[in-house]
């Protein structure tokens, strides 16, 4: 699978289960829901095997802020609305596991 057609999968997957709108998602909006959504895309993008640099090519934003979204996920998800973590689970369901392992 290319990595745009990754990305798209998991924005789509993350918009439908936080119910706002992709472009939102790709905003610099602060709004707490818009941000947990974009932590929840960033984070199962870089789960996923995508690069930051490519991740925060897709969504324009720096790689340092990508960076700091990967690094903070944990944190975020611990101190953030139940919500939060209810929908990383039904997320991660939803999304396959797009990379078989390396033996």
């Amino acid at each position: 699978m290319r990595k745009s057609e990754l990305f798209a999968q998991i924005l789509e997957c993350v918009a439908f289960e936080t119910e706002i709108a992709k472009e939102q998602i790709l905003s610099k909006d602060k709004f707490q829901d818009v941000v947990d959504a974009r932590y929840m895309l960033v984070h199962f993008c870089h789960k996923n095997g995508m690069y930051t640099t490519d991740i925060a090519r897709m969504m324009r934003f720096s790689r340092r802020a990508i960076e700091k979204m990967v690094a903070g996920f944990d944190e975020r998800k611990r101190y953030s609305h139940p919500i939060f973590e209810i929908q990383c689970e039904l997320i991660a369901k939803k999304l396959p596991p797009i990379c078989a392992p390396m033996n």
